[in-house]
């Protein structure tokens, strides 16, 4: 029996359809979705950053907002993916040349928020640290993972 994650995925998927019965068509489509999420994942950081470096303060709780969706979406994607034994996550996967874009964009989003909160806000700073912890957190309890 599939658990919650796998049913809801299949559902907004529509993994029935008859497109995804021939063969070429999945390996492209599955490719395109690969592809769409890596750039929505770009241009929804990138965006984020170049708008609280050029806008300011005012709209930190939209940007944080988008990017709460965004992760959700991740862990989301990940998740049914490694529910049906697909191991995405390994560090020979995760320590290539894509990643630093990726950290790049986070450490100018964190710089940016710090500096349109006048650096002197406490819950930017509190949020900052615990994202960077959790973050450490998991990818470090993900390589123990994978080494096991």
């Amino acid at each position: 029996m599939a658990d919650t994650l796998v049913r809801f995925a299949r559902l907004v998927g529509d993994f029935s359809n008859p497109f995804y019965a021939e063969e070429r068509q999945r390996d492209i489509w599955n490719e395109a979705s690969a592809f769409g999420l890596q750039l929505v994942l770009r241009l929804g950081l990138s965006a984020a950053v170049v708008t609280i470096w050029v806008v300011g303060e005012p709209p930190a709780p939209y940007v944080l907002g988008a990017l709460a969706l965004l992760g959700v979406v991740c862990v989301l994607t990940v998740g049914y993916a490694e529910r049906l034994d697909v191991v995405l996550r390994a560090p020979e996967r995760l320590l290539r040349l894509r990643l630093p874009p990726y950290l790049l964009l986070v450490v100018a989003l964190a710089a940016g928020l710090l500096r349109a909160s006048g650096g002197t806000s406490t819950p930017v700073g509190v949020g900052l640290l615990l994202g960077a912890v959790a973050g450490l957190v998991g990818l470090a309890a993900d390589m123990h993972r994978s080494r096991a």
